[in-house]
């Protein structure tokens, strides 16, 4: 194993919030889970009908992946965008760039811890999500498809926090920054893709506004981790899957972000 990998989790886990994260955690989803149940049989006896076990299990499973998802990207800079400038704070990365492990060594230990706390919480929600298969409507696909996409996210949104904790020397700094560009993929995508439907449908466009909006409409939702999501559920439309486009631009955001992490980190002996 990667020396990094065992130092950063041994650390992490002897830590407070190692074992208060979990819990409250679960008590979140668990709450989620409790008004999600009762607002969906609420509904349905207020429209006279009795309430169906399979419109539950789907309202409570896409409430408690959508919470989740959250959860997940509000905590992933908190695990990830100090773990470099921590050991520039500490003025102890000299000393770690000179041992054997290499940069992307360094990274990838680093990497792989942010991500593993961030997966213990995910695998901890699995009995909350699984009691939507005692209700109906769900199958173990979506399940599946939820946690691979969640997964997806987050380790895009950690290899982000990375590259800013290697570029910036305070964690203030990296975790602001990170928590910016969480924003700009959540907030910012969706208010862009709004205002370009409303300026499509008021007839400024360039197309008419009959029949589907055209593509720049929906272009900016496909950095935004809820749409990536929510496209993964409706993967058996035709043409090509708007999921498969969401995960190759993070995909790709990772492997940018990764790359430049790196080097960042290998020339951060020569500025310390």
């Amino acid at each position: 194993m990667n020396p990094m990998i065992r130092k950063e989790l041994r650390q992490r886990m002897r830590e407070r919030r190692g074992w208060l994260l979990p819990s409250l955690y679960l008590l979140g989803l668990g709450g989620v889970v409790a008004i999600a149940y009762n607002a969906v049989a609420n509904i349905s006896e207020e429209l006279g009908n009795e309430p169906q076990g399979a419109a539950i299990g789907v309202a409570v499973f896409l409430t408690v992946t959508y919470t989740q998802l959250t959860l997940l990207l509000i905590l992933a800079p908190v695990f990830s965008a100090g773990t470099v400038t921590m050991e520039k704070e500490q003025r102890t990365l000299p000393a770690l760039l000179t041992s054997l492990l290499s940069a992307p060594q360094i990274w990838w230990g680093k990497f792989i811890a942010s991500l593993l706390f961030l997966c213990l919480l995910l695998v901890s929600a699995l009995p909350v999500l699984s009691l939507t298969f005692a209700l109906g409507g769900v199958s173990p696909g979506d399940l599946f498809v939820s946690l691979g996409m969640t997964l997806l996210m987050l380790a895009s949104i950690c290899t982000v926090g990375l590259y800013c904790s290697s570029f910036f020397r305070r964690s203030v700094h990296s975790t602001a920054v990170t928590y910016g560009v969480i924003v700009l993929l959540t907030v910012v995508t969706a208010v862009a893709s709004f205002l370009l439907h409303w300026y499509w449908e008021s007839g400024l466009g360039p197309l008419d506004s009959r029949g589907d909006p055209p593509g720049y409409v929906k272009a900016p939702l496909y950095l935004n981790p809820y749409f990536a999501v929510t496209m993964a559920f409706r993967r058996h439309e035709p043409g090509f899957p708007d999921w498969i486009i969401s995960a190759l631009l993070f995909a790709g955001l990772a492997i940018w972000t990764a790359a430049f992490a790196m080097r960042n980190i290998e020339r951060s002996g020569e500025q310390a």
